[in-house]
């Protein structure tokens, strides 16, 4: 019986975490339907191994999240693999986002190549989802910030920072279209409706004719994955930058929350040459993806009204003035901490030296 390998390749921030716990928490239903959640280097229920083992042998020492371990690729698919062919289900899917970054890495691409050639009788699917430029850009330099990465303004972080493959989509498929074909392609939709009611959970079982049941599953009560709201996200950013500890961070962002809450926020303007880059570049991985799958053109079309959109300039430069104050803030709350513990241990040494109550002096 020939077996069937889904690999699930995100994109980022595209309810890829959710997808992965929803499939780790219910293997019943995956069973009912012939199919199993890959267990050969599961953990916190994605399959990350898979593209850290590539890039690792390829030299890539940034966004590896600490992995460093000992084994191959070569021996990590090939755990793979084996689970599948000793599988009692037909089909096997594996999740990890962290296989979109594959294009930026050519040593890498070459890798895969090798190591899926020694698996001629596994068929191999892809599945990727994608979301409007604007919004996935946007979503993902949120997700920057919440890691902790030091991280410059949005215009700065598109134009210079950011992996192409976060908005040319084209490049982001390119080796798993060359690899396996276009007609291996899954590809589909992220949007913020997917959100609602499950439906992203619907969408993906609608990709193995499974028609979500109303009950006897296994769902998380909030979001794995949330992201920093509103215009804390920059006041976050400028005291990560600024090497504030993460309970100042914390205290002045929910401070910055309250009183935000009766502020305007100004709209954003297209400007800049390098920025325009990105999204002629953005476009043109459109119209190649359109080229290459088209009955996915509807879909890429909509995108084609979505591209990035650069922040206005006064804004840029109002969120630099205000990264200088709480810069300030926070080395003058440093420097009231350390004259208060040094008071303390004044006053405690003091203390010591009185006499106990009640006794009688000497």
């Amino acid at each position: 019986m020939r077996k069937t390998l889904y690999i699930h390749i995100g994109h980022f921030k595209t309810g890829t975490t959710a997808i992965q716990v929803f499939l780790a928490r219910n293997p019943k239903l995956l069973k009912r339907h012939d199919l199993v959640f890959a267990q050969t280097k599961q953990e916190h229920c994605k399959h990350s191994d898979l593209a850290c083992s590539l890039y690792q042998a390829a030299g890539v020492t940034e966004l590896m999240h600490g992995y460093a371990k000992d084994e191959t690729p070569q021996q990590v698919w090939a755990a793979l693999f084996e689970e599948l062919r000793a599988s009692r289900r037909s089909g096997m899917i594996v999740s990890t986002e962290e296989l979109m970054r594959l294009a930026c890495f050519p040593q890498a691409v070459e890798d895969l190549k090798q190591i899926v050639a020694t698996a001629p009788d596994i068929d191999i699917k892809i599945i990727a989802y994608l979301r409007a430029p604007e919004s996935h850009l946007r979503s993902w330099y949120n997700q920057l910030v919440k890691m902790g990465c030091k991280t410059p303004s949005f215009n700065a972080a598109i134009s210079d920072r950011f992996e192409p493959i976060h908005y040319d989509y084209a490049l982001a498929l390119r080796p798993w279209i060359d690899l396996f074909g276009a007609q291996s392609i899954i590809l589909r939709h992220y949007s913020s409706e997917s959100r609602k009611d499950n439906a992203l959970f619907r969408d993906f079982l609608s990709i193995f004719g499974i028609a979500m049941p109303d009950r006897g599953l296994s769902f998380l009560s909030e979001d794995p994955n949330p992201r920093i709201e509103g215009e804390a996200l920059e006041v976050v950013r400028i005291m990560q930058n600024s090497g504030a500890a993460d309970w100042a961070i914390n205290a002045t962002r929910d401070r910055f929350n309250r009183f935000f809450q009766q502020e305007q926020v100004e709209g954003f303007v297209r400007s800049g040459d390098a920025f325009e880059q990105v999204r002629r570049r953005t476009l043109g991985g459109l119209a190649q993806l359109a080229q290459e799958l088209p009955e996915f053109s509807e879909t890429l079309n909509q995108f084609r009204a979505q591209l990035p959109v650069q922040d206005a300039g006064p804004a840029s430069e109002g969120w630099l003035f205000a990264g200088l104050l709480l810069a300030e803030v926070d080395t003058l709350r440093k420097g009231m901490h350390q004259r208060n513990a040094e008071l303390i241990a004044r006053l405690e040494a003091l203390e010591a030296k009185l006499p106990a109550k009640g006794a009688k002096p000497e």
